[in-house]
């Protein structure tokens, strides 16, 4: 089912189409701090959690696994239940995603499948479910709820990147202790624990995960922090009594490898895809600047005036939660908005303007010179406008002559030394930059 499949949208015909539009193109070096030996790392962190004598043969383990595009999160997986069963346990991964995938174990399912993560990848059954048991309130009043599978386990093994959260603020955002209150929550845990609002999330996740492991069977958490290159940096065993001092060293670390745009500001963002295995609002909110959060301020940095999307990623499977983040969009992202899973993940999240239409227009060609006659750019001032494939690769880039001038060139950092025409097919495609 898609939302706009039918939506004519707009063409653009205003007097600065087909102006000449030419980019340099940019690279940003990371640091190449990718694991050289993922299976190695999960075999150290799973020695970590001590399991010896804290795990009986035939034991009946749970091991979690998200929504999100964890990098080799198969392997990863894979390796945690093969150390369960060198020691004799019988392990279990189950779906842990809040309301993502529409919330219902076959939506689950199939976001599960489209990661790779199957019985055959991982060694163990896969299972998705929705219903949950209610554990408790907090001095706030939010429910906390869990799976019961989880409950009568006769262990629990979470694991998930540690990462900033997309609306949270604090020490304590998106990670395993998220993943024990939001993930093994289910629907309901997500809409409980997004009602306290923004500036409470870090404070109340803490006291919402206090509660669930009064309740669950939990031996550790295996953390995952990732490099601007999208690859496992550090893969992490955590037991019980320290994780939440460790999970907010681990956000330290995370912070300081994250990839941003290397400029203070611009008249348009050209994203040429969005979607949930980018950021969990399609596009992140840090590298864009922009929160749509009633009641609280965008960041001040980076200042974009207009921000268009070309397409939505196939791996998203039709959520276009975030869409409200932007101003503009093609009408082939348009027709492959699924409501189903879009209004789900953002109903529970509260945040419905995140979910908003922004303007429909035909073509790429379209979307990108409306941005450029929108943006409100002075006749004395040349434009400033960046074209970036998505939020989470931002290693190459393209800009303008005026934006390449306010681009803090950082160690590592080279432009192209001439600019090239930005090219459209006849459907109005964009072509270059591919």
């Amino acid at each position: 089912m898609t939302l706009l499949g039918e939506y004519p949208g707009f063409s653009y015909t205003g007097e600065r189409r087909g102006e000449p539009l030419r980019l340099f193109e940019v690279r940003q070096r990371f640091p190449a701090s990718g694991l050289s030996d993922i299976e190695g790392a999960v075999v150290d962190s799973m020695c970590a959690l001590d399991l010896a004598g804290r795990v009986e043969p035939g034991a009946r383990i749970v091991v979690t696994a998200g929504s999100r595009g964890i990098a080799a999160i198969p392997r990863i997986l894979a390796g945690v239940c093969t150390a369960l069963r060198e020691l004799g346990a019988d392990p279990v991964v189950l779906g842990a995603m809040g309301s993502h995938g529409g919330g219902t174990d076959a939506g689950q399912l199939e976001v599960l499948h489209s990661l790779g993560i199957t019985a055959d990848s991982v060694g163990a059954p896969v299972v998705t479910a929705s219903e949950t048991v209610e554990l408790g309130r907090t001095n706030r009043g939010l429910m906390v709820h869990c799976d019961p599978l989880a409950l009568e386990a006769d262990g629990v093994i979470v694991v998930n990147r540690v990462k900033s959260h997309t609306t949270a603020r604090g020490s304590i955002q998106s990670g395993i202790v998220k993943k024990l209150v939001v993930g093994l929550g289910h629907r309901p845990g997500a809409e409980s624990f997004h009602q306290c609002g923004p500036a409470a999330m870090s404070e109340e996740l803490e006291d919402m995960a206090r509660i669930a492991l009064e309740s669950l069977p939990f031996l550790g958490g295996i953390a995952i922090v990732e490099n601007a290159h999208e690859e496992p940096h550090r893969i992490e065993g955590i037991r019980p009594p320290e994780l939440f001092a460790r999970e907010r060293e681990l956000l330290v670390l995370s912070r300081s490898l994250s990839p941003t745009l290397p400029f203070p500001g611009a008249d348009v963002l050209v994203v040429q895809s969005v979607g949930k295995n980018y950021s969990g609002t399609g596009v992140d909110t840090g590298a864009i600047g922009r929160y749509r959060v009633q009641g609280e301020p965008d960041s001040s940095l980076p200042s974009i005036a207009r921000i268009c999307a070309l397409d939505l990623s196939p791996e998203s499977h039709g959520n276009a939660t975030g869409i409200g983040l932007l101003d503009l969009v093609t009408r082939r992202l348009a027709a492959k908005v699924d409501p189903e899973p879009t209004y789900t993940n953002v109903l529970a999240s509260t945040l419905t303007m995140r979910a908003m239409l922004p303007m429909v227009m035909r073509t790429d060609e379209d979307a990108v010179w409306a941005s450029v006659a929108s943006a409100a750019v002075p006749p004395t001032r040349d434009l400033k406008l960046a074209v970036i494939r998505n939020t989470l690769d931002l290693e190459t880039l393209w800009v303008t002559g005026a934006l390449l001038e306010d681009t803090e060139m950082r160690e590592g950092m080279s432009a192209s030394p001439e600019s090239r025409p930005v090219t459209f097919s006849n459907d109005g495609v964009m072509e270059y930059p591919a």
